[in-house]
């Protein structure tokens, strides 16, 4: 009765979680990086679905349904690994990925043999099987270690804003990992001691079926996480009746305290117009050419807004996250963005590139493109 309520339990919660990525899919437009997960969690719900229905009506008789539906989890490996690659890259599908599911076709080939041949050879077939599922595991296992380590959980930012998201994604693949991992440990025991290949058993399918629940709880409760690292200019709204940079701009607060008499008799005087000088600072920065100049200050930014240099300050150092230094550096990247879509670089360098968009060097403009969107120039370019 235990081991049936958990898999009824965890079989509705992967389908509510397995709907809620469909659907943050098509409000982002960015299916790419999910496909892989909509198919892992989606082959996890359906297989609990009928281990319970296996359990609960065994004149069904589904036996031979429940052993295809558990191997083509041998045959969904790849999809954790992909899985991780397009959190990094987010790449346009390529169709080299298709090679990555020749191993897992054929082991899937060479277990549906043993339904053909003599038990004997049939037992030694599966044994085999077995095997080289376990190696396959292993070794998507250790790519995608050193996939996620290199590249995710070793990543580095000075941006604020940004290390907040590297952070958030560096716990989900981390714990994502660690699950799958997990996963597979419960499965390869219950198989060496059930000597049951293919089909673990509802006896000790609520082992997995408990990591599982936790999986789909965590995308359920934090769909945030579903998605990679954002390209800056993916996740600015171009409308002026919104703040575009949600996660820079501090507005409910002060991103620090405010001690000195000055600054609190400013607070009070200017305390209204935060929202609206807020817009006009992000018109400045997203609708105008402005922050292309190099020795950009403060001063500047109050004379082109017509607004008193005080109150830009105050912006700056209290409603602002970011440096005013790296909130430069995030319009300069974004600008960046846009003229790399618009194949600025077929007929210009890098460096012009970066000259044009107000950086003093190219080192300088490498580094903070890297460091903001989390790939370099030349991968972002492979993007489009």
């Amino acid at each position: 009765m235990f081991t049936n309520t958990i898999l009824l339990i965890t079989s509705i919660l992967g389908f509510l979680s397995t709907a809620l990525i469909v659907i943050k899919n098509r409000s982002k437009g960015n299916t790419l990086i999910n496909n892989y997960l909509i198919i892992i969690t989606g082959n996890a719900s359906i297989r609990f679905l009928l281990h319970w229905i296996s359990e609960s009506y065994p004149e069904l008789n589904i036996n031979k349904l429940i052993n295809a539906i558990d191997v083509s989890f041998i045959m969904l490996i790849p999809c954790y690994y992909l899985y991780f690659q397009k959190i990094i890259y987010e790449k346009q599908f390529e169709l080299y990925n298709f090679f990555h599911f020749i191993a897992p076709f054929l082991l899937g080939c060479l277990f549906t043999i043993n339904y053909f041949i003599s038990s004997k050879t049939s037992s030694l077939l599966l044994k085999l099987f077995f095997i080289l599922a376990i190696l396959l595991y292993v070794f998507y296992a250790i790519i995608g270690f050193i996939i996620l380590f290199k590249h995710v959980w070793r990543r580095k930012t000075q941006i604020k804003v940004i290390q907040k998201q590297n952070e958030q994604i560096k716990k989900w693949c981390l714990f994502l990992y660690s699950s799958f991992v997990l996963i597979f440990i419960l499965r390869l025991v219950n198989g060496i001691f059930s000597d049951k290949i293919g089909n673990l058993g509802n006896n000790n399918l609520w082992m997995p079926a408990l990591v599982w629940i936790v999986i789909f709880v965590k995308i359920i409760l934090s769909p945030e996480i579903l998605f990679g690292y954002d390209i800056l200019n993916k996740t600015i709204n171009r409308s002026s009746e919104k703040i575009m940079l949600n996660n820079v701009w501090n507005i409910e607060g002060n991103s620090i305290p405010i001690k000195s008499y000055k600054d609190k008799k400013l607070e009070d005087k200017i305390k209204s117009l935060i929202l609206v000088y807020l817009h006009q600072m992000e018109e400045l920065s997203f609708h105008t050419n402005t922050f292309r100049n190099p020795e950009l200050s403060i001063d500047d930014i109050a004379a082109t807004l017509k607004i008193p240099n005080s109150h830009v300050q105050y912006i700056i150092k209290f409603h602002c996250n970011e440096s005013f230094s790296d909130y430069k550096k995030i319009v300069r990247i974004n600008d960046a963005t846009k003229l790399l879509q618009n194949e600025y670089l077929i007929n210009h360098t890098v460096e012009s590139l970066a000259l044009k968009v107000g950086f003093s060097s190219y080192n300088t403009f490498i580094i903070a493109f890297k460091t903001i969107t989390g790939v370099t120039v030349q991968d972002y370019v492979k993007r489009f």
